[in-house]
């Protein structure tokens, strides 16, 4: 009985926590709902003034000259009854299949919302359609706490005065579909030039769920993938709705092209599609873009903007089929200075500067070398360039045993495909590019910081925007470099050195040709370009089957990488397989022209000298083959070497060598270089 006894006070203790925990939590609740209550009556449904707030946003070059104003609004309204049923039913099944029967807000909604933000998860709306026209008619775009409240509340007080058809009608007015259209009438005639009324279903659904990431999802655009899948779920929404009926889906439907304004034309139109897709990255929504009046300052340089296409064109001639793509960044800073992304948007609108994937070639080399040079492999190292199987040297060239210098300076291919294999291409990877010790593909934009990488070892991630600000002034973004270090300052002067090297060695071919000139507007044969006033390095990047060609190449203040292709697929020269320098010459030519302009205005600075890192290994037995050298300016009295390159040892020249190095040159369409006894 004791026992008992003493068991009921501490029963009675636990029953008066619970019920002060309840008097507690209802006071909480009841507090929660009076200052919810306030608020509610204190929110105004504000007049919507989407179309009149409507304001274009401006870019500019880095200098504030304007480049392009994007976002005049383009929105036709029409009544619900003119809306075909499967374009309601279509947008439906993509944003809100419940929405005559769900709440206006939706606590499953919320919820997701509210998870993701607290666990990290992709950012989620937990929007339904009501709240997403009141954040795009009457309030502002941006993603904060009050914003959110006001939008809920405004949502309710809509849905108490207003029908739901109202509400749906309201939104299909006002929603952004890309290509600057709001509403579903400019949005069929943006894709399918026509009238809403005469939208199929397939192409109703592709509308519908181009709304949750209209600039991603256009399928003229890219991420034709993306998009398909997306248009997949719609239309299997559409058939669990009861929209269409069950069976095989409709077929994809085909787009107008992207854009058909002259704003975009040339390279402008580029130009906006990689500032707008920075924005995207750096969170700013398409309704901001194109109605809200951004101020957005690039990065751009305008003369040396202007000076791209006239460096392209002069290249390029005639020949229609061959495309080609150009990117110049600064070293140490990352901003994207200039692009060339083809002849004209307007006919082509694959951008060959940021899209076309390219095969990297021997323009990859370098970093490999840088490699080797981390992992303690020095300059004058000997490796193995004889023939391989799979692996063919530049013009069928044949060799044997040399130092790492020359294996640049010649771009003995199999050499490098044997020093790869050995250290493989971490050095790549650190500047952004794919670390496989087998030459890549890669985009122009991805060389170009990866060579200004190359001036001191630090990479900065390339950016093509430098500020944004709101139509009142007030900043909204400051872009600031993200530079790392990805290669050790000694190897970084190394691999330039030896690219200067090459350049020197390619220059001393072209004078020792009779009449040869380095100042000559069009590289011939492959030859490196020139500029007379101040050091540069480069490296030609020859490919399999000539299916691409490269020339990237840097000052301490520019880099520049220049591509060429044919828009055929067909090769760049069809002389067979082997790599051809004489591809080379028309990148070279653009570098050469575009660089001279690019750098005229840049104080003259020099490279750090050679650090001569690692140790000198011998890979492979050297043979007894002289050495060819030719006198050339900077270059050792005694060796006729380019100053700083250590001589090889030579043995007498006979008849029969002299002969012998004439025959091949000739082969290799490259001038004779004679031996010095």
């Amino acid at each position: 009985m004791l026992g008992l006894r003493s068991l009921i006070p501490r029963k009675g203790r636990r029953w008066r926590l619970v019920r002060r925990s309840g008097y507690v939590f209802g006071g909480l609740l009841l507090i929660l709902g009076v200052a919810i209550g306030v608020m509610y009556t204190q929110v105004k449904v504000p007049p919507v003034s989407a179309a009149a707030r409507a304001e274009a946003s401006i870019l500019t070059y880095r200098d504030g000259t304007p480049l392009a104003q994007v976002g005049r609004l383009n929105r036709v309204a029409v009544p619900l009854r003119a809306m075909p049923a499967h374009l309601r039913g279509a947008v439906l099944a993509a944003e809100q299949r419940g929405f005559y029967h769900d709440p206006v807000v939706s606590p499953v909604g919320l919820g997701r919302a509210a998870w993701a933000a607290v666990s990290g998860g992709a950012r989620q709306g937990g929007s339904g359609i009501a709240q997403q026209y009141v954040k795009v008619a009457y309030l502002d775009p941006r993603q904060t706490l009050t914003r959110k409240v006001k939008e809920l509340f405004i949502a309710v007080k809509l849905s108490r005065s207003r029908s739901k058809d109202w509400v749906l009608e309201q939104y299909l007015n006002t929603v952004y579909f890309g290509r600057g259209a709001y509403g579903v009438q400019a949005a069929a005639q943006a894709y399918f030039r026509k009238d809403v009324g005469a939208l199929t279903p397939a192409e109703s659904a592709l509308l519908a769920g181009m709304v949750q990431a209209p600039s991603y999802l256009d399928p003229a655009l890219g991420h034709t993938a993306q998009t398909q899948a997306r248009w997949r779920y719609v239309i299997d929404g559409m058939m669990t709705t009861g929209v269409l009926p069950k069976g095989p889906r409709p077929a994809f439907p085909e787009v107008a092209p992207a854009h058909t304004d002259p704003l975009y034309g040339g390279q402008r139109g580029y130009l906006i599609e990689r500032i707008t897709s920075e924005l995207h990255a750096r969170g700013f929504s398409d309704d901001e873009i194109y109605r809200r009046g951004l101020r957005v300052t690039t990065t751009l340089d305008s003369a040396m903007q202007a000076e791209a296409p006239r460096a392209v064109a002069g290249a390029l001639g005639r020949d229609k089929d061959l495309e080609a793509g150009l990117v110049s960044v600064r070293p140490g800073t990352g901003d994207i200075l200039a692009a060339y992304g083809g002849r004209d948007y307007l006919k082509h609108q694959y951008d060959n500067a940021f899209l076309a994937d390219l095969p990297s070639g021997s323009s990859f080399f370098p970093f490999v070398l840088a490699t080797a040079l981390e992992n303690g492999i020095g300059l004058r190292s000997t490796v193995d360039a004889s023939p391989m199987k799979g692996v063919l040297n530049d013009d069928d060239d044949k060799a044997g045993a040399t130092d790492l210098l020359q294996a640049v300076g010649r771009s003995y291919n199999t050499a490098f495909a044997r020093l790869g294999a050995r250290t493989g291409a971490s050095a790549a990877g650190s500047v952004g590019l794919p670390a496989r010790s087998s030459p890549p593909r890669v985009h122009a934009v991805d060389e170009a910081a990866a060579y200004a990488a190359l001036v001191d070892g630090r990479y900065a991630t390339p950016h093509i925007i430098s500020r944004v600000t709101d139509s009142s002034g007030k900043t909204l973004l400051t872009v600031r470099p993200r530079v790392r270090r990805a290669i050790s300052a000694g190897a970084a002067a190394d691999v330039t050195f030896a690219l200067r090297t090459a350049a020197k060695f390619e220059v001393a071919g072209r004078l020792a040709k009779p009449g040869g000139d380095p100042r000559s507007a069009k590289p011939a044969g492959g030859l490196a370009p020139v500029l007379l006033d101040r050091p540069m390095a480069g490296k030609i990047g020859t490919t399999d089957h000539n299916a691409a060609a490269w020339y990237c190449g840097y000052t301490p203040s520019i880099a520049t990488a220049v591509v060429t292709y044919r828009a055929s697929n067909r090769p760049l020269i069809n002389h067979g397989d082997a790599p051809l320098r004489e591809t080379t010459s028309t990148p070279s030519a653009i570098w050469q022209a575009f660089m001279t302009t690019a750098v005229r205005t840049d104080a003259v600075q020099e490279f750090p000298p050679p650090a001569w890192v690692g140790k000198t290994r011998r890979f492979a037995t050297p043979s007894p083959t002289p050495t060819p050298t030719v006198s050339t300016p900077g270059a050792q009295p005694s060796t006729g070497l380019p100053a700083g390159v250590p001589p090889t040892p030579k043995r007498p020249i006979v008849p029969s060598d002299l002969r012998k190095q004439k025959q091949a040159a000739k082969r290799t369409r490259s001038p004779a270089v004679v031996a010095t006894p």
